[in-house]
């Protein structure tokens, strides 16, 4: 005979519960917060310790735990003097990074747009012969570059750094902006044309709004790794480092002060760093980044 529901159970307005089984389960969704904590632990562990030296003077760095606080005040006197010493190189390797990574998305976006909806002569050879270079190791084309530097006398120059940046930046970029491109409808394109747009209100009103969100990602990545570059600026101002970008000259200098001031100088090299990864949080956690229009 068969059983049926009651009639509290069929009522419009009464929740039925139902037992959770599997990674829905109580015990597998407290593993799973377990091990996330436990991994943004082991993650911000450096970044904590660093923070607590940087906050102590040197007899509490001597005589107790890296874990300890200060026990004698809070050095935040540490913080002015490394800012007062990073201050110029900083504010150096900002206008450069800026600059290099404003100028990349700008061309690479540019370059995309006429690849991916213009049709010309020798297009797709074309197309694979400005991208054959990623096939090549950085570090294979670091002496042929410095030899070029060399040769147009800009060892020691601002534009020695800023060129091969941008020159060196156009290849990755401009492959994932045309993959992007080729996600957004031809009809918006079509009818920017009818209505008697050129190529450069095309890329202006059309392409470039689209495309912005992927340029933000793409562009932090690309100004994360000039900020970190150390080997390069190395090479090209090696004769007078404060003239040059922070990382070789924070790396040449650091060593000069006491610990506590060390720690400081490493957090402050890193603010630039923090502020753009939040910045580019905001794009992949809002999924904009995967297309650039809003359905």
């Amino acid at each position: 005979m068969q059983n049926y529901p009651d009639k509290a159970e069929l009522l419009p307005g009464k929740r039925i519960k139902t037992k959770k089984r599997g990674i829905d389960g109580n015990i597998a969704q407290g593993i799973i917060v377990f091990l996330l904590v436990l991994l943004l632990f082991l993650t911000m562990m450096p970044v904590i310790i660093t923070l607590i030296m940087s906050l102590k003077y040197p007899e509490d760095i001597m005589a107790y735990s890296i874990w300890t606080l200060p026990r004698n005040g809070w050095a935040f006197g540490n913080y002015a003097s490394a800012y007062s010493v990073l201050s110029l190189p900083l504010l150096n390797t900002l206008w450069i990074d800026l600059f290099c990574t404003v100028v990349v998305m700008l061309l690479s976006c540019y370059i995309a747009f006429l690849f991916q909806w213009f049709s010309f002569k020798g297009r797709k050879p074309l197309f694979a012969l400005f991208i054959a270079p990623m096939l090549v190791p950085t570090v294979v084309l670091l002496s042929p570059t410095y030899v070029v530097v060399r040769n147009l006398g800009l060892i020691g120059n601002s534009l020695g750094v800023i060129l091969p940046y941008i020159a060196g930046n156009q290849i990755a970029s401009v492959f994932m902006l045309r993959v992007f491109m080729g996600q957004h409808p031809k009809s918006l394109y079509e009818a920017a044309q009818l209505d008697g747009a050129n190529k450069f209100y095309l890329f202006l009103y059309v392409c470039l709004p689209l495309s912005f969100p992927i340029m933000m990602v793409q562009g932090i990545g690309i100004f994360a790794a000039i900020y970190n570059d150390y080997l390069w600026p190395q090479l090209l101002f090696a004769s007078d480092l404060s003239k040059g970008t922070l990382m070789p000259y924070l790396r040449s200098i650091v060593y000069n002060y006491t610990q506590g001031i060390q720690y400081a100088m490493y957090l402050v090299a890193g603010i630039p760093l923090i502020i753009s990864t939040i910045i580019s949080i905001k794009f992949f956690v809002s999924g904009d980044f995967a297309s650039g229009m809003k359905m």
